[in-house]
C-alpha cells in the first residue's frame, strides 16, 4: 500500500508539476498523503515490535528456573507440575518468520532471534510434556483417598520422573540425585518417553480401579435389597 500512495504522488507530479504540494489544492492532499504515509511507515512498527520483546525478555534473561522443562506452581491449596515453555515464545517464533518474509531479516535482534530459536527447538517436547502432565492430572482427578492407597506405585513413579525436571525434591528439600534433565540434555526426549509410559500405566490402572469400584458398589446395592435367605444371599453374592 506504500508503494501504491508513492505511485500515486508521482501521477499527481506529472499532472500538478513537481511543486503541486505548495499549490493551494495541492496541501490538503499533499497533507493527507504524509499523514497516510506516517500511518504505514513499517519501520515505526518494527522498532515499537523490537522494543516490546526485548522488554518481555529481559526479565528471563537470568532466570535459572528456564533451563528446567518442569515448573511447579500452585493452584489452590495444591502444588501443580506444568511444563516449563512459554507460548507467547511460540508467537514470537511466527512473528519473526512473517518479518523475514518482509525482509526484515537482517534488522532482528540476535537476542530475540535466539530466543525464538529455542522455542522451535522446545516445541515438539514441550506439546508432548504437556501433554503427559494434563492426562496424569485428569487421571488423577478420578481417583478416590480410599482408591489412592491402590495407585501409589504408579504415582510415585510418575512424581520421581518428574522430580529429575526440577531443582527440588518431592518433600521440597535440595535434590541429592545426580541425574538432572534439563531442556538442553540430550536425553530430553527420551525422559518425556518414559515420563509417558508411566502416565499411560498409571491411567490404565486407574480404569482398571473405577471399573472394579463401580462393580462392587452394584454387588453392594444388589445385597441391601436381597432376601436373606442362605441360598439366594450366595446367589447374590455369586453374580
Amino acid at each position: 500500500m506504500e508503494r501504491q500512495v508513492h505511485a500515486l504522488m508521482k501521477r499527481m507530479s506529472h499532472v500538478l508539476g513537481k511543486e503541486w504540494g505548495q499549490h493551494l489544492e495541492g496541501r490538503q492532499l499533499r497533507r493527507s498523503c504524509d499523514e497516510l504515509l506516517s500511518k504505514l511507515d513499517s519501520r515505526a512498527y518494527f522498532r515499537n515490535w523490537v522494543s516490546e520483546w526485548e522488554r518481555e525478555l529481559s526479565s528471563d534473561t537470568n532466570s535459572k528456573l528456564n533451563t528446567f522443562p518442569i515448573i511447579i506452581v500452585r493452584e489452590g491449596k495444591f502444588l501443580v507440575a506444568k511444563a516449563n515453555f512459554d507460548e507467547k515464545h511460540e508467537y514470537l517464533s511466527r512473528e519473526i518468520r512473517y518479518l523475514k518474509w518482509l525482509g526484515y531479516e537482517r534488522d532482528i535482534p540476535r537476542t530475540i532471534a535466539l530466543v525464538s530459536e529455542e522455542a522451535m527447538t522446545r516445541h515438539a517436547h514441550a506439546m508432548a510434556l504437556k501433554t503427559a502432565l494434563s492426562s496424569y492430572a485428569a487421571a488423577r482427578g478420578l481417583i478416590t483417598e480410599e482408591l489412592e492407597p491402590l495407585v501409589s506405585q504408579e504415582m510415585r513413579a510418575i512424581q520421581e520422573s518428574i522430580g529429575e525436571a526440577f531443582d527440588v525434591s518431592l518433600d521440597g528439600s535440595k535434590k541429592t540425585s545426580k541425574r538432572r534433565t534439563r531442556w538442553d540434555s540430550k536425553d530430553v526426549g527420551g525422559w518425556i518417553a518414559v515420563l509417558n509410559e508411566h502416565v499411560n500405566r498409571f491411567e490404565e490402572r486407574v480404569e482398571i480401579l473405577l471399573r472394579a469400584s463401580e462393580n462392587i458398589d452394584v454387588a453392594i446395592d444388589a445385597l441391601k435389597s436381597v432376601s436373606y435367605e442362605k441360598q439366594v444371599f450366595s446367589d447374590a453374592v455369586e453374580n
